[in-house]
């Protein structure tokens, strides 16, 4: 989640979806050997598939679509733009993670949803604001932020390295502390079910 671009994004998420995608999709298709308008051509079939190879619903197309699209602007981007000296700064980097944070967000919403009308009706509702029985207090709102920052930063921190070397690197007691809060939050999130997403497909 601190991809810094859409391209960053599927290199890190989902790896074997993503290799596969572009070995037996994009490749064949062309990839990038023929020029602009074919490579945005194979970008959006590549996504477009991808999204249906989850499932044969609306949904999934539009997910697909919209990483497609993002893909394809993100491309264009680079073309016109990566040769001006603020797009390398520290600050425009944090500005394109925190886009591509909020982007890949919103598209999760036509991934989990249960139908292409309830993702549009809760893009509406996150545009405008949520009925009074469904707003979060003050707390919770500020709790969802909190968290929401920890990780966005906990990822950021670990963007340029791996799990088990940041994990080598620990002193004896910070492996003790994180396994400690691990178990501790494992005892204490409620009890029930929850079956991985990818049960679905």
């Amino acid at each position: 989640y601190a991809a810094i671009g859409f391209s960053d994004f599927w290199q890190r998420w989902h790896i074997s979806l993503s290799t596969w995608l572009r070995d037996y999709l994009y490749v064949p298709l062309g990839g990038n050997r023929h020029g602009h308008r074919k490579t945005t051509r194979n970008l959006m079939l590549t996504m477009l598939l991808g999204g249906l190879w989850h499932g044969a619903a609306w949904r999934f197309v539009a997910w697909g679509g919209l990483h497609g699209s993002f893909l394809i602007a993100e491309r264009s981007a680079r073309r016109r733009w990566s040769t001006v000296p603020w797009f390398a700064t520290t600050g425009a980097r944090v500005l394109l993670a925190l886009g591509t944070f909020l982007l890949v967000c919103l598209t999760w919403v036509f991934f989990r949803a249960s139908t292409l009308r309830d993702a549009v009706r809760l893009l509406k509702t996150m545009a405008v604001g949520a009925p009074d029985d469904l707003v979060l207090g003050a707390s919770s709102a500020i709790a969802v932020v909190g968290i929401t920052a920890l990780l966005v930063a906990a990822h950021w921190w670990m963007r340029d390295s791996s799990l088990e070397a940041r994990w080598q690197r620990l002193p004896w007691w910070g492996r003790s502390a994180l396994l400690a809060t691990l178990l501790v939050s494992l005892a204490l999130v409620p009890g029930d079910d929850r079956a991985f997403i990818y049960f679905q497909f």
